[in-house]
């Protein structure tokens, strides 16, 4: 079965993809979980000149010459996000996977989104066996779908395509979480949204405070546990202060 694993996009400057997206690439070219190509569906980025950039092409027209095995594709003009959830921009390049995976005679999407990591072995056997229905993991912190990864399988290509084109926009002002038709959310695997666990801060938990606890992130932030199977919504001090993301990024 071909598969193909991408993310959403958008690289405000060189800094941006070093810190964030540069990251992405490199973890996820080590660890494909049997992916034949990576994208990054971009929403019309002006930082696509940053060096060691992946080849870029239109989103709309450039499909049939996306051959290299990591490839930006992006729209001509940004949709953005207008508030916490009004975000075309991320609708049109996640609906617009669906096209990819059709031009590229792929019968599986893997998304995971460029602030998301698979750390384990076990979770990324789990994803690559996968061969039918929408898979989606659990957030526990939120009690909610994790929309950040998710398996969509050649039976659920209508039903991801029922959202593009903007359709989407029927769903404006609603989560993904809880519009998205998944068939299937797994709870088996360890991880969540740790950047989110604020701990120890008393009454600074403001992110206004976050600048003066960001030298003692595992203190004052829940830390990511050594056995994760997955990180989700990973900050950039992070990658700096958390042991289990710098074995990651070294594995």
């Amino acid at each position: 079965m071909k598969s193909l694993l991408f993310c959403t996009s958008y690289i405000r400057d060189a800094q941006d993809w070093t810190d964030r997206y540069a990251r992405w690439v490199d973890h996820y070219q080590r660890h494909d979980m049997g992916a034949s190509q990576l994208f990054l569906i971009d929403d019309a980025s002006p930082g696509l000149s940053a060096p060691g950039l992946p080849p870029c092409l239109d989103a709309e027209h450039g499909l049939a010459q996306a051959t290299h095995r990591t490839q930006v594709l992006r729209f001509a003009s940004r949709l953005g996000r207008a508030s916490r959830f009004s975000y075309f921009g991320w609708w049109r390049s996640f609906t617009h996977a669906v096209k990819v995976a059709r031009a590229r005679g792929a019968a599986k999407l893997i998304h995971v989104e460029s602030d998301a990591f698979v750390l384990s072995p076990r979770l990324r056997s789990y994803i690559g066996s996968l061969d039918s229905g929408w898979t989606v993991l659990w957030c526990d912190f939120h009690a909610m779908p994790e929309t950040a990864i998710q398996v969509i399988c050649e039976d659920q290509f209508d039903a991801l395509a029922r959202f593009g084109d903007g359709r989407w926009q029927a769903h404006d002002g609603k989560p993904a979480e809880l519009v998205l038709p998944f068939t299937q959310v797994v709870k088996d695997f360890k991880g969540d949204r740790y950047s989110e666990m604020k701990r120890r801060r008393g009454m600074l938990r403001s992110r206004k405070f976050d600048g003066l606890f960001m030298r003692h992130w595992d203190m004052f932030w829940q830390p990511i546990p050594a056995d994760a199977d997955f990180v989700t919504q990973v900050e950039h001090p992070q990658w700096r202060y958390s042991r289990t993301l710098r074995a990651a990024l070294a594995g």
